[in-house]
C-alpha cells in the first residue's frame, strides 16, 4: 500500500546523482536565431535564383512579390510588438513556400493559356481568374490549420500559429495583388508585346 502510494505521488525514494551538468547562457538561444535567419536568407536566394532561371522576366517579378511578402510580414509582427523567434522564423520560412506556389499555379496557368493560343494580355488575365480558385482552397486550409493552432496551442506553437496566420494573408496580397499589378505594370497598356518571357 505504502509503495502503491509512493508511485501515484510520483516520489519514489531513489538517490539522483549528478552525472552532467551544463549551464547554458541567453547565447544560445541568440545564435539559433541568427542560424534561423541566415537560412532564410539562403532559402530565398536560392528561390530567387531559381525562379529567374526557370520563368525569366516572371521569375524576378515573383523574386519582388516574394521579398514584399517577408518585410510586409515582418512590418505586421512589428506592429504587433512580437519578438522573433523560432517558431516564427519556421512560419516565415512556411509563409515563403505558400507564396512561391501560389506564384507557381499562376505561371503555369498563365503557359496552359498561351500554349492554347491566347494573347499575351489576355493570357496573364486567365491564368489569375483560373489560378485563384487553387490557390484560396490551399489558403483556406492551411488557415484552419493555423487558427486551431492558435486556439489550441501555447507558448511556441501559438506563436507559429500566429506568424502563420499573418503570412497567409500577405502571401495571398502579394501574390494575387502585387504580381498582377507588376505584370500589368510591365505588360499593360498600349504597350502590346508579341510573346511573354515566362520561360
Amino acid at each position: 500500500r505504502d509503495l502503491a502510494l509512493l508511485m501515484r505521488s510520483g516520489q519514489l525514494a531513489a538517490a539522483v546523482s549528478i552525472v552532467n551538468e551544463r549551464v547554458i547562457g541567453p547565447s544560445l538561444g541568440q545564435e539559433s536565431i541568427e542560424a534561423g535567419v541566415k537560412a532564410l536568407v539562403i532559402g530565398m536566394l536560392a528561390l530567387f535564383a531559381f525562379m529567374i532561371l526557370y520563368y525569366h522576366v516572371f521569375g524576378v517579378v515573383a523574386s519582388i512579390v516574394l521579398l514584399a511578402n517577408v518585410v510586409l510580414l515582418t512590418a505586421l509582427l512589428s506592429l504587433m510588438k512580437a519578438s522573433l523567434s523560432l517558431p516564427g522564423l519556421a512560419g516565415i520560412l512556411l509563409t515563403v513556400g505558400m507564396a512561391v506556389d501560389a506564384n507557381v499555379i499562376i505561371y503555369e496557368r498563365i503557359r496552359e493559356e498561351l500554349r492554347a493560343g491566347m494573347s499575351p494580355q489576355a493570357a496573364i488575365r486567365a491564368g489569375f481568374e483560373k489560378a485563384f480558385s487553387a490557390i484560396l482552397d490551399s489558403n483556406v486550409t492551411t488557415l484552419i490549420a493555423g487558427l486551431v493552432l492558435w486556439v489550441f496551442g501555447t507558448g511556441p506553437i501559438r506563436s507559429f500559429a500566429i506568424v502563420l496566420t499573418l503570412g497567409i494573408g500577405t502571401s495571398m496580397f502579394t501574390s494575387l495583388v502585387g504580381s498582377r499589378a507588376l505584370l500589368t505594370l510591365i505588360y499593360g497598356g498600349r504597350h502590346k508585346p508579341a510573346r511573354l518571357s515566362i520561360g
